[in-house]
């Protein structure tokens, strides 16, 4: 019976403190950051503003990377460069392509002047796959001098990676090798 009874009380409480009035806490509005504005990448400042600069000590080399400037879902293509202590620079066309379906196995790259472009196949990797077909990601750096950036820097670069069975197209705008080219001097 006195178990019954706390039961009881219990039961009795928590039906009761459901009745009672709660006083509702303060609204606070939350701030959400407003979504970056897409990036102008023919305008020199912006992509400017947005090249990562970093230097590594021990390899005594500055690292530069440009913003992505692919538009394409996934994908990404930019701009890298290594300045060496010693004074001489690299450069690179870092470029990922994200697609569905077979492998393409990219493994060569011409801009639209007929140019065959230097190719280093960084990695192919299995992105996501379904019971029906499964995403890739191929990873590829296009070897170019910093004359081959000065001749197309009023034109932009449009190249093509081709593989063995699919091909995509890229464009890199000329503001942005312009940035590029000035930040790296």
């Amino acid at each position: 019976m006195k178990v019954q009874r706390i039961i009881a009380v219990a039961v009795s409480t928590l039906i009761l403190s459901a009745c009672g009035t709660t006083v509702p806490k303060p609204v606070t509005q939350s701030v959400v950051p407003a979504p970056k504005p897409k990036l102008d990448l023919n305008d020199q400042e912006a992509v400017t503003a947005e090249i990562s600069v970093q230097r590594d000590d021990f390899k005594k080399v500055i690292n530069y990377k440009g913003p992505n400037a692919s538009d394409k879902y996934g994908d990404q293509v930019f701009l890298r460069a290594w300045k060496l202590d010693a004074g001489s620079i690299a450069y690179q066309i870092y470029v990922l392509d994200y697609y569905d379906g077979e492998w393409r196995y990219y493994d060569s790259a011409y801009d639209s002047n007929g140019v065959a472009l230097d190719t280093t196949v960084i990695s192919r990797a299995v992105s996501l796959c379904s019971a029906y077909s499964c995403s890739h990601n191929e990873h590829l750096g296009l070897n170019v001098s910093q004359g081959y950036l000065e001749k197309n820097q009023q034109s932009g670069i449009r190249f093509k990676i081709i593989g063995k069975a699919g091909e995509d197209i890229f464009f890199i705008p000329s503001g942005y090798i312009k940035a590029f080219l000035s930040a790296t001097k």
